[in-house]
């Protein structure tokens, strides 16, 4: 009897040790996940950025991001717009073309940097840069857009993630880049499908006869209805009167600088529009500009060549656009030297 009470009392004793143990060490698992989770959730700063984007959201809308020493100059004056970079233009340049394009689209970037996007001359007539935005979760592209920015020195960036939706956040960055970094005479805004002439464009614009101020161009619409469906559908709470202003069509228009200085002046990302070539329309009636000068030149769906084209836009292959390029360089060798010259060795 007196050995078996001795066992209980000694089995009593370890249970109470065991169970001391056991409930040290769960409390060490607990503190250990309570840890991690402040660690991973709080203080990591890829999740804080995560998760600011999930609470500012509007199609991918973040906060504007800090700027990092590759895009800081000597200025820091704050931009209205989602706009990060902050590199100046060189010298003055009397057309500035910016190119709205997409993290992925290098392919279109290099064919408009080897054909109409260069000027070869010693004073270039023109300038063209492209404007991007963030690849949304996708560390590996933006680093490739950032060693490309770094090559070629024509990458405009801004803070927004690419959408289809925040395409008027593209709009107010190009703009507003364009009137605090760079001196220029005209500003054309167009997209990396689109073939430009700006042999045609610049000879155009520097014609005695042209305005050089209060000029808005393009392909324009007058009274276009607004559409209350589909996917440029607009709801009455966001427009409420049934026409549109009068608006120059998204793939190519040009703006004088001192409408272009002007409109940076409205810029409020919190008021936006979901058609960027309808956005600029109802900034230019905002400031009492001009009406747009609708001209022949900007034109569309076709891979012939026409002698005063600017612009041609829709359905326009690699082939294409390198076919409407060697053909506008004939056209302008011919001009100047009054015969056709060789076929123009883009090296592509």
């Amino acid at each position: 009897m007196k050995l078996g009470s001795t066992l209980a009392k000694s089995v009593v004793s370890l249970s109470k040790k065991a169970n001391r143990h056991l409930l040290l060490w769960m409390g060490i698992i607990l503190s250990g996940w309570v840890f991690c989770y402040i660690i991973y959730y709080i203080v990591d700063p890829n999740r804080i950025k995560k998760n600011r984007r999930a609470i500012n959201s509007n199609v991918g809308l973040p906060e504007p991001l800090k700027l990092s020493a590759n895009y800081i100059g000597q200025e820091s004056v704050p931009h209205r717009s989602y706009l990060i970079t902050r590199t100046r233009c060189t010298q003055s340049v009397f057309l500035l073309i910016v190119v709205f394009t997409a993290p992925g689209n290098m392919d279109r970037r290099t064919l408009i940097r080897r054909t109409w996007g260069t000027d070869p001359s010693v004073s270039p007539s023109w300038k063209t840069v492209f404007l991007l935005g963030q690849a949304a979760n996708n560390r590996t592209q933006n680093k490739y857009l950032e060693a490309e920015r770094a090559t070629y020195k024509d990458i405009i960036r801004g803070s927004q993630n690419e959408h289809y939706y925040n395409l008027t956040l593209k709009t107010q960055m190009g703009l507003e880049w364009a009137a605090k970094y760079c001196d220029f005479q005209f500003l054309l805004k167009t997209d990396d499908d689109v073939f430009i002439n700006p042999f045609n464009l610049v000879e155009y614009l520097q014609k005695p006869d042209t305005r050089q101020r209060n000029l808005y161009m393009g392909r324009c619409h007058y009274r276009s209805v607004v559409p209350r469906s589909g996917k440029n559908g607009v709801s009455l709470e966001k427009y409420d009167k049934s026409l549109y202003p009068p608006f120059c069509n998204g793939p190519a228009y040009v703006l004088s600088s001192d409408l272009v200085l002007k409109l940076v002046e409205l810029l409020d990302v919190k008021k936006t529009f979901q058609n960027e070539d309808v956005y600029v329309g109802i900034l230019i009636e905002k400031i009492g500009g001009p009406v747009p000068l609708h001209h022949p030149g900007f034109r569309i769906r076709s891979c012939e060549h026409f002698e005063g084209t600017f612009s041609v836009h829709g359905g326009l292959n690699y082939y294409c656009r390198k076919k409407l390029f060697d053909e506008a360089v004939k056209e302008r060798m011919k001009n100047r030297t009054g015969k056709a010259s060789q076929s123009y060795d883009t090296a592509i």
